[in-house]
């Protein structure tokens, strides 16, 4: 028997582990006899050519790992490959699938089963009557469908007389569902997942230490299962061996809450260290998804000594709203540990993902507004405004009428609105969502950000306005290159006429106005006073816009007002500071370059305003006196240093 097992991946850098695990069982417990083969393709990939390719595999079974973001292609697939592969066994396993079985059966005839939960206990049990012809009545776990024959039998001599499972008849068959599957796999039993020689180098590589949540967010299917269950360090120490001799570089812990128990984590990060260093691996990266609320001094002092970019964080928030965090019970207070996301971001340059959901239970566009400007204010490495997808089986998912949420009924079942938070909100807040992406999770405007930051009341109030404005000039249209991306923040900021705005705001009070931003009343009061306004931004601009790329010439808007004489004398001085032998000191890689190679990786500019520094110390006047700036580029690499 040929079984092939398929996943369809967001994106082609990603790796799917389940297949991988239930490829090692089945080439444990299955029989020598059987061929096991897994294939991942993307959801960005032809329709054509995925069914192309799983056809010439000539498979007597396929199972394909089934998610929110994969479903609608698997089930194209499934009606593409039925009709030339008719004597196939089609299976679907994973979240997607697990909480309404017997509907998808009925709605997918071509479908033959569904595996409910965790497959690794019940997949060999199936393929193996499979491949004897049997019919699977006492495979837990299994929802699957028994085709009727074409003359009339009495039901009573199909189904066994110990079966304690249940069954529809839907006329042209029988949609049966067994008993459920009680036993949870110990993962300290299972293979290793990654023995078979493939090339992971450039792909993010999922791993899982723990599987279970000590939560029971209502949003999040991790909720329908209790307890947590834990992989031994040493088990995991073969595997990630198996990653770097590979050329995984970057592995992504797949563990709900890594930092539940605080020992086991510890440990697993040091055999983390310990291998990536034996192995000498290049730029090594672990990705941990943590609870807030669970980091304490002890996760400081060891976080603090871990080696610089060795690990990022995700940490969701979701909401500072207090009704929001009980209705979906998830107990925490940000504040309360919003200064070690500080520390670790600011001290530890622990670049920290934080995690805010749009759509929850109670939380309106003020609350949500709040909620923004609390988790910015802290200055993540990464801000994910999300929206909430009501996915089956989750808490919310049985309680979206109770709450008023309205959610798409389509994959990926995302919220349209709720009783807090109209339509108009929802689609305004995923344009904000956009340029949130654009301008600060990109990290090409940290300067100029930071300068409209300190100088508005509220960060969400800019990019509502900012957001509204792209709305009305049509930008959301096109396709912008990150240089034109500068003119626009540029024109927004700098318009004269705000008139049309008033009948534009969502709700009464929550925008300010964008030539506000421009008005010396809402900059600091300590501001120098002869230099407010469009010059402080203009050169942190103009500073971000050299930390992008070396500028072959400078957008017009970002010019500074131009001496003749005064230029000649610049570009001399320009070329002083790019030949001092200093810089061989401060950056390795120029004494290996010649002068013509060392002039085109550098550039070297005067600003006006020395805008590294011109917030470091809060509530004091920043510093207006200029600097020369050297600017280094090799690759992605972007190094400035202050000559003095």
């Amino acid at each position: 028997m040929k079984i092939l097992l398929v996943a369809l991946n967001a994106s082609y850098v990603h790796t799917n582990l389940a297949i991988r695990y239930l490829r090692t069982v089945l080439e444990e417990q299955g029989q020598k006899d059987w061929e096991i083969r897994i294939q991942e393709y993307s959801i960005n990939e032809q329709l054509e050519n995925i069914a192309g390719e799983i056809y010439e595999e000539k498979p007597d079974v396929i199972g394909f790992s089934c998610y929110i973001w994969n479903i609608s292609l698997v089930l194209k697939l499934m009606r593409r490959l039925r009709p030339v592969l008719p004597r196939v066994y089609f299976l679907a396993g994973g979240p997607e699938v697990s909480f309404d079985p017997e509907e998808l059966l009925k709605s997918c005839p071509e479908l033959d089963a569904v595996l409910v939960g965790e497959g690794e206990p019940s997949l060999p049990k199936l393929f193996e009557c499979w491949a004897a012809g049997s019919l699977p009545w006492d495979i837990p776990g299994l929802v699957w469908r028994f085709r009727k024959p074409l003359e009339h039998r009495n039901l009573e001599g199909v189904i066994p007389a110990g079966f304690f499972g249940k069954y529809l008849d839907t006329g042209t068959d029988l949609i049966v569902t067994n008993e459920k599957c009680a036993v949870f796999v110990d993962l300290n039993s299972l293979p290793n997942p990654y023995t078979q020689e493939e090339n992971l180098q450039g792909r993010l590589v999922y791993v899982e230490t723990s599987r279970g949540c000590p939560f029971n967010c209502q949003f999040c299917l991790s909720s329908t299962f209790q307890g947590i269950r834990y992989l031994q360090p040493e088990k995991f120490r073969l595997i990630l061996r198996s990653l770097f001799e590979a050329g995984a570089t970057t592995i992504k812990f797949v563990d709900r809450t890594f930092n539940a128990r605080k020992q086991h984590a510890f440990q697993i990060l040091d055999v983390f260290r310990q291998e990536a260093e034996k192995a000498k691996v290049p730029s090594p990266r672990a990705h941990c998804e943590m609870a807030g609320e669970l980091l304490d001094q002890d996760w400081l002092d060891y976080l603090g000594k871990y080696p610089p970019g060795m690990i990022q964080l995700e940490i969701g928030v979701q909401s500072t709203y207090q009704p929001t965090l009980e209705a979906i019970r998830r107990p925490q207070k940000f504040a309360l540990w919003q200064d070690k996301v500080k520390i670790l971001q600011h001290t530890y340059n622990i670049p920290v993902h934080l995690d805010l959901i749009a759509g929850l239970p109670f939380e309106g566009w003020a609350q949500f507004q709040k909620s923004f400007d609390e988790v910015i204010a802290v200055r993540p490495n990464h801000l994910q405004l999300g929206f909430l997808k009501v996915l089956k089986g989750s808490g919310l998912w049985r309680q979206s009428a109770a709450y008023g949420l309205v959610y798409s009924p389509d994959p990926p079942y995302t919220i349209l609105q709720t009783k807090d938070l109209s339509h108009e909100e929802i689609l305004a807040l995923a344009r904000i969502e956009d340029l949130v992406e654009k301008y600060y999770n990109s990290g090409r405007f940290k300067n100029s950000l930071e300068y409209i930051f300190k100088n508005c009341a509220s960060p969400f109030a800019f990019f509502s306005a900012f957001a509204r404005y792209w709305q009305k000039k049509g930008w959301f249209k096109r396709k912008w290159n990150p240089q034109a991306l500068f003119g626009n923040l540029w024109e927004f900021l700098t318009q004269p006429d705000c008139s049309s705005w008033e009948d534009l705001e969502p709700k009464e009070g929550a925008l300010v106005r964008p030539n506000d931003f421009l008005s010396s009343n809402n900059f600091r009061s300590s501001f120098n006073s002869n230099y407010l306004g469009s010059d402080y931004l203009r050169e942190a601009l103009r500073f971000d816009y050299y930390l992008l790329e070396r500028p072959g010439h400078l957008p017009a808007f970002l010019l500074p007002a131009q001496d003749m004489d005064l230029d000649r004398e610049k570009e001399k001085l320009k070329e002083e500071i790019r030949s001092d032998p200093r810089w061989q000191e401060l950056i390795p890689q120029a004494g290996k370059m010649d002068k013509r190679q060392w002039a085109r990786a550098t550039a070297v500019e005067y600003f006006a305003v020395d805008i590294p520094n011109c917030f470091l110390v809060q509530d004091e006047e920043p510093a207006t006196e200029g600097a020369w700036y050297l600017f280094f580029y090799q690759g992605k690499e972007r190094l400035f240093i202050r000559y003095n």
